[in-house]
């Protein structure tokens, strides 16, 4: 209750079965490398949710299904020692044991859009935010970078899933913070995305919107240039009733192109595209059940890379937009959660920009 989360006990009037969590590690020691993996209890998967070298601070976004019988996840920690910090942007009900308004809170993928990019102009802000710079970005009703309609509605939608990347940066330690745009709300003490002077970083957030459809952006320190793109939206149930429901799993690799695990073998080549199939797999239902997934939720991770790239995630039907889901450096292994809308025949596309990159893919749940 302490983080507005509500009581875990299956007889709440609202009873949660995940969390949406920006976990975060920091004061790294003791081993070259090492991760963290969150998750429900039981037996340990073989799956991560952040990786990190000797004294990093490093963070990602974990949607993370609950112990059912306490409302706890279990965190591991697999080298050294690292301390953790948890910061809760929201709450999954339990699918059908919900609120009395069925139609609030529920997911609407996109493909995703870029919405906002400071080194062009794309969402207002024209040049890098300065140092103690907050800047509004309007979400409801806004256009994507190639100008086609809206991908989240004027009114109507209570809160986003964005991606949020960090470019060009000068401070030696950064962060962004994201939080409603409303009057009667303060700029939390969290932060979204930490990173370094030179950096090209990125997370996945979800976050509130305010009464307008706006969201505010927070720089502390230096300047950075400052990149968004929306990937879906939650219903506020005011008017749409529309939308699927989160269920979540213990986490389960689906894609690893090191050892084959998914039927590919070897890294992914400069300009090279996967195609993914998703659906039946990792505990997620095939595109033939009554419950088929319209979205998946996996923490994809980027190894071995060669040279510094990108990763756009995308349906495998729709044309590849002009987005990107994970950063990385040379050398770098670096993971993000990923919540993709996925084609008719259950499967997503992974395109790599540049370099080589070995390709793992984690499911925590998918949307119905």
């Amino acid at each position: 209750s302490a983080t507005n989360v509500p009581s875990p006990l299956l007889t709440a009037s609202t009873p949660p079965s995940a969390a949406v969590i920006n976990v975060a590690v920091t004061d790294t020691t003791g081993a070259p490398n090492s991760y963290l993996l969150v998750y429900p209890g039981g037996t340990r998967p073989l799956a991560a949710n952040l990786n990190w070298t000797q004294g990093q601070t490093v963070g990602n976004l974990v949607e993370a299904a609950l112990n059912p019988a306490d409302g706890t996840v279990t965190v591991f920690n697999a080298a050294g020692s690292a301390d953790v910090v948890f910061d809760v942007q929201g709450w999954v009900s339990t699918p059908g044991q919900g609120p009395a308004n069925a139609s609030a809170g529920l997911y609407n993928p996109v493909v995703p859009g870029r919405i906002m990019d400071t080194r062009d102009g794309t969402g207002g802000q024209n040049g890098p935010l300065t140092q103690g710079q907050t800047v509004t970005l309007q979400v409801g009703g806004s256009n994507t970078q190639a100008g086609g309609p809206s991908q989240v509605p004027a009114s109507g939608a209570s809160a986003v899933i964005l991606n949020l990347a960090a470019t060009g940066s000068t401070a030696p330690g950064d962060f962004l913070t994201l939080w409603p745009a409303d009057p009667s709300v303060s700029r939390p003490t969290t932060s979204n995305l930490n990173f370094t002077a030179g950096q090209t970083k990125s997370n996945r957030v979800v976050v509130k919107l305010g009464p307008t459809g706006a969201i505010k952006i927070y720089n502390p320190f230096g300047s950075v240039q400052v990149i968004v793109d929306v990937n879906g939206w939650f219903t506020d149930g005011a008017a749409q009733i529309t939308g699927v429901q989160f269920t979540g799993v213990s986490p389960l690799r689906i894609l690893d192109t090191r050892d084959g695990t998914g039927g590919y073998t070897g890294p992914l080549p400069a300009r090279g595209t996967l195609s993914v199939i998703v659906a039946g797999r990792g505990g997620v239902p095939g595109m033939d059940s009554p419950a088929a997934p319209a979205a998946v939720v996996m923490n994809v991770t980027a190894t071995d890379t060669t040279a510094g790239s990108f990763f756009t995630i995308y349906p495998s039907d729709a044309q590849q937009p002009v987005i990107a889901d994970l950063n990385w450096p040379p050398g770098g292994t670096i993971p993000n959660l990923v919540v993709v809308k996925l084609s008719p025949d259950g499967r997503a596309n992974v395109f790599s920009f540049s370099g080589s990159v070995d390709v793992i893919a984690d499911v925590v749940g998918w949307y119905n």
